[in-house]
Protein backbone atom coordinates (compact mmCIF):
# COMPACT_ATOMS: atom_id res chain seq x y z
CA UNK A 1 0.00 0.00 0.00
CA UNK A 2 1.07 3.34 -0.77
CA UNK A 3 2.20 5.69 2.00
CA UNK A 4 1.04 9.73 2.24
CA UNK A 5 3.19 12.25 2.93
CA UNK A 6 1.18 15.61 3.64
CA UNK A 7 2.91 18.76 4.26
CA UNK A 8 1.19 21.29 6.69
CA UNK A 9 2.66 24.70 6.76
CA UNK A 10 1.56 28.93 7.36
CA UNK A 11 1.74 31.57 4.77
CA UNK A 12 0.76 35.26 6.05
CA UNK A 13 0.56 37.66 2.96
CA UNK A 14 -0.63 40.86 4.65
CA UNK A 15 1.48 40.79 7.97
CA UNK A 16 4.11 43.85 7.24
CA UNK A 17 0.94 46.07 6.34
CA UNK A 18 -0.78 45.27 9.73
CA UNK A 19 2.66 46.36 11.07
CA UNK A 20 2.84 49.35 9.56
CA UNK A 21 -0.49 50.31 10.99
CA UNK A 22 0.61 49.57 14.58
CA UNK A 23 3.74 51.58 14.17
CA UNK A 24 1.46 54.48 12.89
CA UNK A 25 -0.99 54.21 15.95
CA UNK A 26 2.10 53.56 18.49
CA UNK A 27 3.54 56.41 17.49
CA UNK A 28 0.50 58.93 17.98
CA UNK A 29 -0.26 56.75 21.59
CA UNK A 30 2.99 55.94 22.95
CA UNK A 31 2.74 52.26 21.83
CA UNK A 32 6.47 52.38 21.34
CA UNK A 33 7.52 48.39 22.22
CA UNK A 34 6.30 47.46 19.12
CA UNK A 35 9.60 49.23 17.42
CA UNK A 36 12.09 46.91 18.00
CA UNK A 37 9.83 44.05 16.86
CA UNK A 38 8.50 45.81 14.20
CA UNK A 39 12.25 46.25 12.74
CA UNK A 40 13.46 42.79 13.23
CA UNK A 41 10.45 41.12 11.04
CA UNK A 42 10.83 43.43 8.27
CA UNK A 43 14.28 42.52 8.13
CA UNK A 44 13.01 39.07 7.92
CA UNK A 45 10.65 39.56 5.78
CA UNK A 46 13.55 40.60 3.24
CA UNK A 47 15.16 37.54 3.32
CA UNK A 48 11.82 35.58 2.80
CA UNK A 49 10.94 37.22 -0.02
CA UNK A 50 14.36 36.54 -0.95
CA UNK A 51 14.30 32.92 -0.09
CA UNK A 52 11.11 32.84 -2.12
CA UNK A 53 12.37 34.52 -5.43
CA UNK A 54 15.36 31.97 -5.19
CA UNK A 55 12.85 29.02 -4.50
CA UNK A 56 10.48 30.05 -7.21
CA UNK A 57 13.73 30.06 -9.98
CA UNK A 58 14.45 26.63 -8.86
CA UNK A 59 11.00 25.45 -9.11
CA UNK A 60 11.16 26.81 -12.74
CA UNK A 61 14.25 25.58 -13.65
CA UNK A 62 12.63 21.65 -12.53
CA UNK A 63 9.91 22.29 -14.75
CA UNK A 64 11.98 22.77 -17.97
CA UNK A 65 14.31 19.62 -17.38
CA UNK A 66 11.17 17.93 -16.67
CA UNK A 67 11.82 17.10 -13.04
CA UNK A 68 8.53 16.06 -11.08
CA UNK A 69 9.54 18.45 -8.07
CA UNK A 70 8.58 21.07 -10.23
CA UNK A 71 5.03 19.73 -10.48
CA UNK A 72 2.72 20.78 -7.90
CA UNK A 73 -0.87 22.68 -7.22
CA UNK A 74 -3.75 23.66 -9.76
CA UNK A 75 -1.31 23.96 -12.39
CA UNK A 76 1.11 21.23 -11.72
CA UNK A 77 -1.93 18.75 -11.65
CA UNK A 78 -2.92 19.79 -14.80
CA UNK A 79 0.94 19.19 -16.19
CA UNK A 80 1.02 16.11 -14.87
CA UNK A 81 -2.82 14.66 -16.21
CA UNK A 82 -1.32 15.41 -19.74
CA UNK A 83 1.70 13.12 -19.14
CA UNK A 84 0.05 10.40 -17.19
CA UNK A 85 -3.48 10.47 -17.55
CA UNK A 86 -6.06 9.39 -14.36
CA UNK A 87 -7.92 6.39 -14.52
CA UNK A 88 -11.62 6.49 -16.22
CA UNK A 89 -13.27 7.94 -13.73
CA UNK A 90 -15.88 4.67 -13.78
CA UNK A 91 -12.49 3.14 -12.39
CA UNK A 92 -13.22 5.13 -8.93
CA UNK A 93 -16.37 3.94 -8.76
CA UNK A 94 -15.26 0.39 -8.23
CA UNK A 95 -15.88 -1.53 -5.16
CA UNK A 96 -12.11 -2.11 -3.51
CA UNK A 97 -11.15 -5.66 -3.41
CA UNK A 98 -12.08 -7.47 -0.21
CA UNK A 99 -8.49 -7.22 1.52
CA UNK A 100 -8.18 -3.31 0.97
CA UNK A 101 -8.31 -2.04 4.52
CA UNK A 102 -10.26 0.29 5.72
CA UNK A 103 -9.23 3.90 5.83
CA UNK A 104 -9.40 6.68 8.52
CA UNK A 105 -12.13 9.24 8.28
CA UNK A 106 -12.66 12.57 10.07
CA UNK A 107 -14.71 11.95 12.97
CA UNK A 108 -17.13 13.47 15.11
CA UNK A 109 -16.79 13.14 18.46
CA UNK A 110 -14.46 11.98 21.33
CA UNK A 111 -15.69 8.54 21.51
CA UNK A 112 -15.18 8.19 18.14
CA UNK A 113 -11.96 9.94 18.22
CA UNK A 114 -10.82 7.70 21.34
CA UNK A 115 -11.88 4.28 18.74
CA UNK A 116 -10.00 5.94 15.84
CA UNK A 117 -6.54 6.66 17.98
CA UNK A 118 -6.72 2.59 19.29
CA UNK A 119 -7.37 1.18 15.52
CA UNK A 120 -4.64 3.17 14.11
CA UNK A 121 -6.10 2.27 10.37
CA UNK A 122 -4.56 3.51 7.29
CA UNK A 123 -4.14 7.48 7.67
CA UNK A 124 -5.24 7.96 10.92
CA UNK A 125 -2.79 10.73 12.04
CA UNK A 126 -4.06 12.81 9.18
CA UNK A 127 -7.78 11.88 10.42
CA UNK A 128 -6.90 12.39 14.19
CA UNK A 129 -5.72 15.89 13.39
CA UNK A 130 -8.53 17.10 11.41
CA UNK A 131 -10.97 15.08 13.52
CA UNK A 132 -9.37 17.88 16.41
CA UNK A 133 -10.23 20.55 14.40
CA UNK A 134 -13.54 19.97 13.36
CA UNK A 135 -14.72 19.19 16.54
CA UNK A 136 -12.89 22.02 18.27
CA UNK A 137 -14.56 24.11 15.24
CA UNK A 138 -18.84 23.00 15.92
CA UNK A 139 -19.86 24.75 18.77
CA UNK A 140 -18.25 28.02 17.67
CA UNK A 141 -20.47 28.42 14.35
CA UNK A 142 -22.52 30.55 15.62
CA UNK A 143 -19.71 33.19 16.76
CA UNK A 144 -17.88 32.72 13.52
CA UNK A 145 -21.05 33.46 11.37
CA UNK A 146 -20.97 36.80 13.58
CA UNK A 147 -17.66 37.57 12.98
CA UNK A 148 -18.29 37.32 8.94
CA UNK A 149 -21.02 39.10 8.97
CA UNK A 150 -19.36 41.84 10.94
CA UNK A 151 -22.36 41.27 13.94
CA UNK A 152 -21.71 44.26 16.21
CA UNK A 153 -22.74 44.20 19.80
CA UNK A 154 -21.95 47.25 21.70
CA UNK A 155 -21.98 45.95 24.96
CA UNK A 156 -18.07 45.79 25.63
CA UNK A 157 -15.56 48.69 26.44
CA UNK A 158 -17.31 52.59 25.76
CA UNK A 159 -14.87 54.74 24.05
CA UNK A 160 -15.75 58.81 24.24
CA UNK A 161 -12.27 60.25 23.45
CA UNK A 162 -9.97 59.89 20.25
CA UNK A 163 -7.24 59.36 22.74
CA UNK A 164 -9.13 56.14 23.70
CA UNK A 165 -10.19 55.10 20.76
CA UNK A 166 -6.14 55.48 19.63
CA UNK A 167 -5.53 53.22 22.62
CA UNK A 168 -8.05 50.78 22.07
CA UNK A 169 -6.64 50.37 18.55
CA UNK A 170 -3.06 50.55 19.37
CA UNK A 171 -3.43 47.76 22.21
CA UNK A 172 -5.98 45.41 19.68
CA UNK A 173 -3.12 45.59 17.02
CA UNK A 174 -0.48 44.63 19.79
CA UNK A 175 -3.00 41.48 20.56
CA UNK A 176 -3.20 40.94 16.88
CA UNK A 177 0.76 40.63 16.18
CA UNK A 178 1.22 38.72 19.31
CA UNK A 179 -1.33 35.94 18.06
CA UNK A 180 0.06 36.24 14.66
CA UNK A 181 3.36 35.43 15.87
CA UNK A 182 2.71 32.98 18.19
CA UNK A 183 0.86 31.13 15.17
CA UNK A 184 3.79 31.60 13.20
CA UNK A 185 6.46 30.83 15.68
CA UNK A 186 3.83 27.40 16.60
CA UNK A 187 3.73 26.33 13.48
CA UNK A 188 7.44 26.34 12.38
CA UNK A 189 8.84 24.64 15.57
CA UNK A 190 10.43 20.88 13.93
CA UNK A 191 7.82 19.64 16.77
CA UNK A 192 5.08 20.51 14.66
CA UNK A 193 5.71 18.44 11.80
CA UNK A 194 7.90 15.97 13.46
CA UNK A 195 5.02 14.50 15.66
CA UNK A 196 3.40 13.22 12.31
CA UNK A 197 6.35 10.83 12.36
CA UNK A 198 8.23 9.46 9.15
CA UNK A 199 6.44 9.61 5.97
CA UNK A 200 6.36 6.23 5.10
CA UNK A 201 5.76 4.38 8.35
CA UNK A 202 2.47 5.64 10.63
CA UNK A 203 3.74 3.77 13.78
CA UNK A 204 6.65 6.74 14.38
CA UNK A 205 3.91 9.09 14.87
CA UNK A 206 3.05 10.41 18.28
CA UNK A 207 -0.93 9.89 19.02
CA UNK A 208 -1.24 11.87 22.22
CA UNK A 209 1.07 14.38 20.56
CA UNK A 210 -1.08 14.85 17.38
CA UNK A 211 -3.98 15.73 18.88
CA UNK A 212 -2.36 18.07 22.24
CA UNK A 213 -0.90 19.98 18.76
CA UNK A 214 -4.17 20.11 17.37
CA UNK A 215 -6.03 21.23 20.57
CA UNK A 216 -3.12 24.08 20.71
CA UNK A 217 -3.84 25.23 17.37
CA UNK A 218 -7.10 25.47 17.74
CA UNK A 219 -6.04 27.71 20.65
CA UNK A 220 -4.96 29.94 18.93
CA UNK A 221 -8.05 30.04 16.58
CA UNK A 222 -10.53 30.82 19.44
CA UNK A 223 -8.05 33.57 20.72
CA UNK A 224 -8.41 35.32 17.32
CA UNK A 225 -12.12 35.04 17.44
CA UNK A 226 -12.16 36.49 20.88
CA UNK A 227 -9.67 39.85 19.37
CA UNK A 228 -12.65 39.49 16.50
CA UNK A 229 -15.67 39.62 19.80
CA UNK A 230 -13.70 42.45 21.35
CA UNK A 231 -13.61 44.46 18.29
CA UNK A 232 -17.13 44.15 17.65
CA UNK A 233 -18.51 44.77 21.21
CA UNK A 234 -16.69 48.03 21.62
CA UNK A 235 -18.79 50.92 22.15
CA UNK A 236 -17.59 54.65 20.00
CA UNK A 237 -18.63 58.13 18.98
CA UNK A 238 -20.43 57.43 15.78
CA UNK A 239 -16.97 59.26 13.86
CA UNK A 240 -14.86 56.05 14.76
CA UNK A 241 -17.93 53.45 13.83
CA UNK A 242 -16.13 52.76 10.30
CA UNK A 243 -12.71 52.32 12.08
CA UNK A 244 -13.90 49.77 14.41
CA UNK A 245 -16.02 47.83 11.70
CA UNK A 246 -12.95 47.76 9.81
CA UNK A 247 -10.53 46.45 11.91
CA UNK A 248 -13.25 43.96 12.80
CA UNK A 249 -13.12 42.87 9.20
CA UNK A 250 -8.96 42.58 9.96
CA UNK A 251 -9.55 40.68 12.78
CA UNK A 252 -11.71 38.35 10.74
CA UNK A 253 -9.12 37.47 8.16
CA UNK A 254 -7.44 34.59 10.51
CA UNK A 255 -10.51 33.18 11.09
CA UNK A 256 -11.08 33.19 7.34
CA UNK A 257 -8.05 31.07 7.00
CA UNK A 258 -8.73 28.69 9.89
CA UNK A 259 -11.94 28.19 8.09
CA UNK A 260 -10.42 27.41 4.63
CA UNK A 261 -7.54 25.29 6.03
CA UNK A 262 -9.61 23.11 8.13
CA UNK A 263 -12.10 22.51 4.95
CA UNK A 264 -9.29 21.92 3.38
CA UNK A 265 -7.46 19.71 5.36
CA UNK A 266 -11.11 17.43 5.55
CA UNK A 267 -11.19 17.44 1.83
CA UNK A 268 -7.68 16.07 1.59
CA UNK A 269 -8.74 13.17 4.27
CA UNK A 270 -11.57 12.14 1.80
CA UNK A 271 -9.59 11.65 -0.86
CA UNK A 272 -6.94 9.36 0.91
CA UNK A 273 -8.62 6.01 0.53
CA UNK A 274 -8.64 6.68 -3.70
CA UNK A 275 -5.12 7.79 -3.11
CA UNK A 276 -3.83 5.15 -1.45
CA UNK A 277 -6.49 2.45 -3.57
CA UNK A 278 -4.55 3.55 -6.58
CA UNK A 279 -1.13 5.28 -5.97
CA UNK A 280 2.26 2.86 -4.86
CA UNK A 281 5.32 3.90 -3.06
CA UNK A 282 5.50 7.35 -1.10
CA UNK A 283 2.69 9.88 -2.70
CA UNK A 284 3.51 13.35 -2.05
CA UNK A 285 0.21 15.47 -1.80
CA UNK A 286 -0.22 18.66 -2.65
CA UNK A 287 0.63 20.73 0.75
CA UNK A 288 -2.42 22.10 3.02
CA UNK A 289 -1.58 25.64 3.86
CA UNK A 290 -2.94 27.82 6.68
CA UNK A 291 -3.33 31.12 4.53
CA UNK A 292 -3.81 34.25 6.41
CA UNK A 293 -4.23 37.31 4.77
CA UNK A 294 -6.31 40.28 4.05
CA UNK A 295 -6.77 42.93 1.24
CA UNK A 296 -4.77 45.86 0.47
CA UNK A 297 -7.89 48.89 0.79
CA UNK A 298 -8.56 47.59 3.52
CA UNK A 299 -5.38 48.28 5.07
CA UNK A 300 -4.42 51.55 3.87
CA UNK A 301 -8.47 52.63 4.63
CA UNK A 302 -7.49 51.88 8.68
CA UNK A 303 -4.32 53.74 8.66
CA UNK A 304 -5.99 57.11 7.26
CA UNK A 305 -8.74 56.57 9.56
CA UNK A 306 -5.72 56.09 12.22
CA UNK A 307 -4.51 59.39 10.88
CA UNK A 308 -7.66 61.46 11.43
CA UNK A 309 -7.79 60.51 14.85
CA UNK A 310 -7.04 63.90 17.11
CA UNK A 311 -4.45 63.03 19.91
CA UNK A 312 -6.04 64.41 22.67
Amino acid sequence: MAALALVICLMVEFFWWVLGAAVLVGVVFAVRRLAPRIRGRLDDAAERRAELARRADEQHRWIIHGDDRGVYGPDGADAMRKVSPPPPAAAFLDEPPPDFPEVASVVHSWFELTELLEKKPPCWRWAAFASVLVQRRAPLQDRLRDSALGFTKPTGERLITGWEVGGFIAELLDDFILLIDGVESFMRTPAFTNMFGAPGDEGTADADGIVHTAHRLMDYHDRFLALSERCREAHAASRYIELLKDCARLTDAPLRGFQRFIDDFVARVEEMPVLLRYATGTVEVEPIVLHIDSDDALLRRIVKQINKIPNN
